[in-house]
């Protein structure tokens, strides 16, 4: 066997792929958390070892078996730098940290929570609901501190676990004599956390989020699967037709 490259290349090349998948997924989900690195690292570990128990499994599938330790090292380096496999692997991680990004976007650790609570009964509040409250929120309005009303068509909000801040639109604030909204004389206004004591939403956008778009696509698969699901029986609605006039 020819002379393998030190150990740090090789434990590097078995690492390295779950911080790329996680990297991958921190990035395509555009979170703004602040994560501990603790969690960061423990993820990555966790994935690599996901990725390459993958690339082992496929290659005693369709290579040979590994019988022994200096084998798994001989894969990668033997008899040259198999350039190849290293893509493959990188190809993998990065797979993996799209697969990560989607159960991110469509909130699947929410999905399996409201599973659960559902099973047991319980009740849960998220611990910052403002995104989620006004994601889909296009027109607002915002009483303010000094007992203002402003309504405006929403153009950004703060993230999670950052001071609540609101940008508006057109503009409007109410005024009480003439009892209407008038223009405040700006396209925009933005709003402070301190400004800011209750928000409504009086306008969404209609837009479905990605969780509600997936959920409509298993639903519309499943009807194609089972056509009979797609159509009412006349004799099970309470529409039903009236004799006399067919």
């Amino acid at each position: 066997m020819a002379s393998l490259p030190g150990n740090a290349i090789f434990y590097a090349v078995l690492i390295a792929p779950g911080f790329v998948a996680v990297m991958t997924a921190v990035s395509l989900a555009a979170i703004e958390d602040d994560i501990k690195q603790f969690v960061l690292l423990v993820w990555s570990l966790v994935s690599s070892l996901l990725i390459d128990a993958l690339f082992i499994g496929a290659y005693q599938i369709f290579v040979e078996p590994i019988t022994s330790y200096s084998q798994f090292q001989g894969i990668l380096f033997n008899p040259a730098f198999r350039i190849g496999y290293i893509l493959v692997i990188f190809a993998v991680s990065l797979f993996v940290g799209v697969l990560y990004a989607s159960a991110i976007l469509i909130d699947l650790p929410g999905i399996i929570r409201g599973i659960i609570q559902a099973k047991m009964q319980v009740s849960y509040s998220r611990r910052q609901p403002w995104e989620d409250y006004l994601k889909h929120a296009d027109q607002v309005m915002v009483k303010t501190s000094d007992d203002q009303l402003y309504i405006g068509d929403v153009s950004g909000w703060s993230r999670v676990n950052r001071q609540k801040e609101l940008r508006i639109t057109d503009p409007h604030r109410y005024n009480e004599k003439e009892q209407e909204f008038e223009p405040v004389g700006g396209p925009e206004q933005l709003f402070l956390n301190d400004d800011i004591q209750r928000i409504t939403v009086l306008k969404t956008d209609q837009i479905l989020s990605i969780r509600e778009r997936v959920w409509g696509g298993m639903v519309a698969f499943g009807s194609w699967l089972d056509p009979r699901e797609s159509w009412i029986d006349p004799r099970d609605s309470g529409n039903q037709p009236d004799p006399d006039t067919e």
